[in-house]
């Protein structure tokens, strides 16, 4: 049990078995064996030095077992490190342990997501799901969704925000005891613009709706389908009609982004997704985006939006003191819980 809390505090820190070994001075060998399980009770000087090194407290390593999660989804070029994918499950975990715990005195919202058992068409019938979803959100369906992270949490999905920005990572989702009155995690990362947030937590959203019943052999069609589905969710078919009437140009669709909080380049895909242009107009808008220098930080801006529920969460062990005590008393490092709690 201590073994598998060490891996996971080793993980959630990107440190290697060799890294974390050489900071907190304690032999590669005994770490090993630690995690293996091969020593199951180590001395307190060992635990003391991983949790200096790590700033998991050493409660946390006392705990007791893990929750189990399934592998989860995640958002990421496929440069993405397998080492920050690690780093990103790893935080979850704990804050998965956090939420089941606070399920017993905490009255939540209820779990309204649900997950489909079948997709029988093409993309297009996404495009459905994503209006029943909508009905859920307490959105109309041709409405801008003002607040994504409020809709989400009245779901009751739990929307978090990573301490550091993820090297070519977006977002993670994972639906711990699905069936068993699990909880699902949307998780997103530090330093993207409004917009993105809102298409990364969109897109989790659709893995969540569309892969946790369903299993998809081709993870390329298992995100084309996650895309299709942010696009739908966030400018419905009706409304991106509407709005995106010829001549298609930057300047239309930057209106169309100040209206529903959606990149200009999502809604030239969108605009390609439902044939409104042509893939010709569609490879020359998104050539005119990169000459602006647009692909990372486009104009109109779409302010963050900040997650209230899993403050609500951690505020169970209390919400008197610093922030360190406050961490503490979580069992989280400082800048997880600084993070959670921004």
């Amino acid at each position: 049990m201590i073994g598998e809390r060490v891996r996971l505090a080793r993980e959630a820190c990107r440190l290697t078995q060799i890294e974390l070994s050489d900071l907190a001075g304690i032999s590669q060998g005994t770490l090993s064996d630690l995690e293996a399980g091969r020593i199951m009770v180590p001395s307190d000087e060992v635990v003391e030095a991983v949790s200096r090194t790590t700033q998991f407290p050493v409660a946390f390593f006392s705990r007791g077992p893990l929750p189990d999660i399934p592998e989860g989804n995640y958002r990421k070029l496929k440069r993405g490190k397998s080492k920050i994918s690690k780093q990103i499950r790893a935080q979850i975990r704990a804050v998965v342990e956090i939420v089941q715990s606070a399920e017993e005195v905490l009255q939540l919202p209820s779990v309204s997501l649900s997950p489909v058992d079948d997709l029988k068409g093409d993309l297009e019938e996404l495009e459905e799901c994503t209006q029943a979803l909508r009905q859920k959100l307490g959105v109309g369906g041709r409405d801008p969704i003002p607040n994504l992270t409020r809709a989400l949490e009245r779901t009751g999905t739990v929307v978090v925000r990573l301490p550091t920005e993820m090297e070519d990572h977006d977002g993670f989702s994972v639906w711990p005891d699905f069936g068993l009155g699990g909880r699902p995690i949307i998780a997103i990362s530090n330093g993207n613009p409004g917009d993105r947030d809102r298409f990364n937590m969109a897109h989790e959203t659709g893995h969540l709706v569309l892969h946790t019943r369903r299993d998809v052999a081709d993870p390329d069609r298992a995100e084309r389908e996650a895309n299709r589905f942010a696009g739908a969710l966030l400018l419905p078919e009706e409304a991106a009609r509407e709005a995106i009437r010829p001549p298609i140009t930057l300047r239309v669709l930057m209106a169309v982004k100040a209206t529903f909080g959606t990149s200009i380049a999502m809604n030239a895909q969108r605009a390609k997704d439902l044939r409104l242009i042509s893939d010709q107009q569609f490879v020359s808008l998104r050539r005119q985006i990169s000459a602006r220098r647009w692909t990372r930080q486009e104009p109109v801006e779409v302010t963050p939006e900040r997650p209230i529920l899993i403050a609500k969460i951690l505020s169970v062990a209390g919400s008197d003191g610093s922030t360190v005590r406050m961490a503490e008393r979580n069992l989280l490092p400082p800048m997880i819980y600084r993070a959670l709690t921004a």
